[in-house]
């Protein structure tokens, strides 16, 4: 990706965005420092007066803006070609304040798709929609239906992924977005699953990029994180004095954890889409697997929009696969053959990671609306970490017995 970043390519700008401004005796630290003060004192009451009143940038309380945290919003925005990103202590934090731009008031409709991540399908059915918003659930894969629904019920919002969990469906984001800002709604992509340096959502048109940084950006499995990165300046104001009045705030050390992962992004996505692609081709040549999900498979439904929408003909480093002829018990005793592999509810880790939907991220949902989706009981969903292929698909065959 050349021009961003003032004409860096992908993996340069990783590496130095965000870097620290700042000297300690004169000398310049390579890596941000991890401020951990609270509060911020100067030699000037004036100084203070202006920072507290936001007439000159500064520090003055954790809660409002820590170095260490805005050096990761730096970077984040960089990523995103963005104008601003604000840091959240978790994804779902991001989401619930991304969402709140545009959505905020008793009866404001918002619209959800169908094929949402199970927490974010919990968060909006319940806190928000009983906070008094007008949550519809909509199919982002029948565009005339979405166009027809958009123009009838004029949502202020429309949140979407663009692969969706655990079925890795390929979502038409340019036209969806397109369709949802004809009818006046806000945009925000939870891009979590496809991160910036395969797809940036608001080179798109979206409105709000969101990620849960726990995931690809730290992308280490040791920190929880959320960021929210905006293409209006104003709007990523508004997110910061969310975060900042709500408390959902990063810390330092979660924020320094977030940045050291962002500096090995492209290359880590890079090999796990890689492995994932030959996991997928491997899988799809195993009598006991019914079926593969992935968009980096040339037979799978999402192939060309994945070659339309993602950098470098890379697909993620996320699949899935339906064990032939399994129910929930043999599933349960094939997460526990893994010795690998860890069964852990989370991805984007250096490991590799599987989860059971129906016991992880889809189970505030019914069995019922689980079907409905196409989540059914033998799907499993694996995160590719780093790890030589040939020793996770030895793994993937021990598991499956």
């Amino acid at each position: 990706m050349a021009g961003a970043g003032g004409g860096l390519h992908f993996d340069t700008l990783a590496a130095h965005a965000g870097a620290p401004s700042d000297t300690v005796g004169g000398a310049h630290p390579t890596v941000q420092p991890i401020v951990t003060a609270s509060s911020f004192w100067y030699e000037s009451a004036d100084t203070l007066d202006r920072v507290l009143g936001g007439e000159e940038p500064g520090y003055v309380y954790a809660r409002y803006a820590n170095p260490t945290v805005r050096a990761l919003e730096e970077a984040v925005a960089a990523l995103e070609q963005a104008a601003g990103a604000v840091a959240f202590a978790s994804g779902m934090a991001a989401i619930q304040a991304a969402v709140g731009l545009f959505a905020q008031r008793p009866g404001d409709t918002l619209f959800v798709s169908e094929d949402c991540y199970g927490g974010t399908y919990t968060l909006v059915a319940s806190i928000l929609a009983e906070q008094g918003l007008r949550v519809r659930f909509v199919d982002l894969f029948d565009l005339p239906q979405l166009e027809f629904r958009l123009a009838a019920e004029h949502p202020k919002a429309l949140l979407f992924e663009v692969l969706t969990n655990p079925l890795q469906r390929v979502v038409d984001a340019t036209a969806v977005v397109e369709a949802a800002h004809r009818a006046g709604a806000g945009v925000v992509i939870d891009a979590t699953f496809s991160p910036p340096p395969i797809f940036q959502g608001l080179r798109l048109g979206a409105d709000v990029v969101v990620h849960s940084a726990t995931k690809y950006l730290g992308g280490h499995g040791d920190v929880t994180a959320g960021v929210a990165a905006c293409g209006d300046p104003a709007r990523a104001a508004e997110l910061h004095t969310a975060g900042k009045l709500t408390g959902a705030v990063l810390g330092p050390h979660e924020a320094y954890l977030v940045l050291r992962g962002i500096r090995t992004l492209g290359l880590r996505v890079e090999r796990q889409s890689a492995t994932a692609l030959s996991l997928a081709h491997a899988l799809c040549a195993d009598a006991r697997i019914e079926r593969v999900y992935y968009p980096g498979l040339p037979g799978d439904p999402g192939h060309a929009g994945a070659g339309r929408l993602f950098r470098g003909g890379a697909a993620g480093g996320v699949l899935s696969f339906a064990i032939r002829g399994a129910d929930r018990e043999r599933v349960l005793r094939t997460l526990e053959r893994f010795r690998l592999v860890r069964p852990a509810p989370t991805l984007g880790d250096c490991l590799s990671l599987v989860l059971y939907p129906v016991i992880a991220s889809h189970r505030g949902l019914t069995p019922e609306q689980r079907a409905q989706r196409g989540i059914h009981d033998n799907i499993l969903r694996f995160s590719a970490g780093l790890e030589d292929p040939r020793d996770l698909l030895a793994d993937l065959d021990r598991a499956l017995g």
